[in-house]
């Protein structure tokens, strides 16, 4: 059910957006692309997978103080792969994962990775905020056209949402109690979920989880920068498009849609309108960067498949 509503929003979603764009045109546009700033922003994506796993490690520690980065960089990778077929389990991918190389509990981890989606939602508040003070006007009618003008179908996918989180989080629960007694186990998988919930306060190296917070947020911004260069008629915009599409670009994937196919697009191209481009030349330069960020998943994912696939391997013939 998760798969198939997925897919059906994001088909809509992708309807939706290219329904009034000449699609044939963009086998032409491929060919006038900047390749060289689109691999050079590839290869700089590539250490927010390094970043991630280490700030993770990081609010594991007060458990699990031999976590090897490496391995968990494998996990993460495996699990955005995960995403791309189905939205939203990349997370709990990334605790099975670790919970078989490494012997994490399952719930100490999701209660590690609860924190640190807290941690990004404020990181991105604060960005949108920042954002606000810096292009007030432009962020401001975009809200009122694009959000507010559309207040109908914004409620209609906000219930969508709700209920879907519902029966993915009732779900979760009966698959995880399914085998086990539920009355003897709540306590103790509370307990463990709380303690991996509030490691941040026990944090030993806040300054490291402070810095790799903003080096991660750092390394969106300079991509989505870069990748500006790629494309002709998006080469002039400054760091405060940069900002603007890295969080309009990050609002767009929190709709449950597989690797944010549509909202991205949607979100990504309304806002630069406000910045001069042409809605089709904005949706082209999302196009772009969403194609590069699939790429590098797809790569890369499958890479760490192979090695993680080896590394069990050796363990077992051990």
């Amino acid at each position: 059910m998760n798969f198939i509503f997925s897919l059906t929003l994001g088909i809509g979603f992708l309807y939706f957006v290219f329904k009034d764009v000449d699609i044939s045109s963009y086998s032409l546009r491929i060919n006038e692309l900047s390749y060289y700033w689109i691999i050079f922003a590839i290869l700089i994506s590539v250490l927010e997978f390094v970043v991630r796993a280490y700030r993770w490690n990081l609010l594991l520690e007060f458990k699990h103080r031999d976590l090897s980065t490496y391995k968990t960089t494998l996990g993460l990778t495996i699990s955005y792969l995960s995403a791309i077929i189905l939205p939203r389990i990349n997370d709990l991918v990334r605790c099975y994962i670790l919970s078989k190389t490494d012997n994490v509990k399952f719930s100490i981890s999701i209660g590690s990775v609860v924190t640190e989606r807290i941690v990004d939602l404020i990181s991105l508040l604060v960005l949108a905020l920042i954002l606000l003070l810096v292009e007030f006007d432009r962020f401001y009618n975009y809200l009122m056209i694009e959000v507010v003008g559309n207040a109908e179908v914004n409620t209609i996918l906000f219930y969508l949402f709700i209920l879907f989180s519902v029966g993915g989080l009732l779900y979760f629960i009966i698959k995880f109690f399914k085998n086990s007694n539920l009355f003897e186990n709540i306590n103790e998988k509370i307990s463990e979920f709380k303690s991996g919930f509030f490691s941040i306060f026990t944090l030993k190296k806040k300054l490291e989880f402070f810095l790799s917070t903003i080096m991660l947020w750092l390394i969106y911004f300079v991509v989505g920068y870069l990748l500006f260069f790629s494309v002709d008629e998006t080469s002039f915009l400054g760091f405060s498009a940069a900002l603007s599409i890295l969080v309009a670009g990050a609002i767009g994937t929190i709709v449950p849609v597989n690797a944010g196919i549509g909202s991205y697009h949607l979100f990504v191209a309304s806002i630069l309108i406000y910045y001069g481009i042409e809605y089709e030349d904005g949706l082209f330069f999302a196009t772009v960067v969403h194609a590069s960020h699939v790429v590098v998943i797809l790569f890369f994912g499958i890479i760490s498949l192979i090695l993680l696939y080896f590394d069990v391997y050796r363990k077992k013939k051990k």
